[in-house]
C-alpha cells in the first residue's frame, strides 16, 4: 500500500463512514480499482474506523462528558442527575451492543471474505438503496426504549458485510421502530462507538505486521484524513435525517451497487 493509496482510503472512510454508502462497500471497491494493491489486512481498515471514532468524540463532547458523568453517577451521588437523565440513552447503548458484538463475532469470517467479491458488494449496496428509499417515511416520533435498542444492534451487527451500511441500517430500523429522527442519529453514531473500540482491540494483537517507518506513516496520515473528513459528514448526515432526504443516497447506493456488479 502507497502513501497515495493510504491517504486516498482515509479520506474515503471519512467520507463515507457517516454518511448511509458503507464506508467498508466503498473501500473494498476502491481497493479492488488499485492497480497492484496488496492488502494490508483488515488492521488497516480497522484503524480508519477508530479514527472516524474519534470524529465521534470530537463532534459530541459534550454528550460524551455527560455520559461519562452520568456512569460515574452510579457510584457517586455527585454525578446521580447526569445518571437519572441520561440512563435510558446508557442503557439503550449497552442493550444495542451485545447483538452487535455476538452477530458481528459470528459473522466477521464471511464479512472478510466478500472485501475480496465487488459483486457481492454491489448486491449489499442495493440493500442498503432499498432501506435508504423507506427511511424517509417515518410517522411516529417516540422515544429510544430497550425493544428499540435491541433491534437496533442487531441491524448493526448484520452491517458487518461491506455494502450494508451500518448507519443507514442503524438509522433506517430505529425510524421504523418508532424513534424520533433527532433521537435516531445520534445514537446511531454513539453505538457505534463500542462496536469500532471492540473491533480495534482485537485486530491491535496485528500491530507487529506494521514493520517499517513509511507503513507507520501511511497508516497515521491515513487515519488524519479519516478523523478529519468524519467530522465533517457527521455534520452533514444529521442535516440529512432531520430533512428527511436520504433517498439521495439510495440513488447513489443503486448506481454504484450496479456499477459493482456490472463492471467489476
Amino acid at each position: 500500500m502507497t502513501f497515495l493509496q493510504a491517504l486516498v482510503l482515509g479520506v474515503l472512510q471519512g467520507v463515507t463512514e457517516f454518511l448511509p454508502v458503507s464506508s467498508s462497500g466503498h473501500l473494498a471497491l476502491v481497493q479492488s480499482l488499485f492497480q497492484d494493491f496488496e492488502q494490508p489486512g483488515l488492521l488497516y481498515d480497522t484503524m480508519l474506523h477508530a479514527a472516524t471514532m474519534l470524529a465521534i468524540f470530537f463532534f459530541f463532547r459534550k454528550r460524551m462528558l455527560r455520559l461519562f458523568k452520568a456512569v460515574l453517577g452510579i457510584f457517586l451521588a455527585k454525578y446521580n442527575v447526569c445518571y437519572y437523565e441520561e440512563k435510558n440513552l446508557l442503557a439503550g447503548i449497552v442493550i444495542a451492543t451485545i447483538p452487535t458484538g455476538i452477530i458481528g463475532y459470528l459473522l466477521k469470517d464471511y464479512a472478510q471474505a466478500v472485501f475480496e467479491k465487488p459483486a457481492v458488494v454491489g448486491y449489499c449496496l442495493i440493500i442498503t438503496s432499498l432501506m435508504l428509499f423507506l427511511a424517509d417515511s417515518q410517522i411516529k416520533r417516540g422515544k429510544i426504549s430497550p425493544i428499540k435498542s435491541l433491534l437496533v444492534g442487531i441491524s448493526q451487527g448484520l452491517a458487518v458485510f461491506p455494502g450494508i451500511s451500518r448507519s443507514g441500517t442503524t438509522i433506517f430500523v430505529g425510524l421504523k421502530a418508532g424513534i424520533s429522527r433527532e433521537d435516531t442519529a445520534e445514537f446511531s453514531f454513539l453505538i457505534s462507538i463500542p462496536a469500532i473500540l471492540g473491533a480495534t482491540l482485537l485486530q491491535l494483537r496485528h500491530i507487529d505486521e506494521v514493520t517499517s517507518s513509511s507503513g507507520w506513516f501511511n497508516y497515521i496520515a491515513g487515519m488524519t484524513a479519516a478523523f478529519i473528513f468524519g467530522v465533517l459528514s457527521i455534520r452533514l448526515i444529521l442535516g440529512i435525517v432531520k430533512s428527511a432526504k436520504m433517498s439521495i443516497f439510495a440513488i447513489y447506493c443503486l448506481i454504484i451497487g450496479i456499477s459493482a456488479i456490472v463492471w467489476l
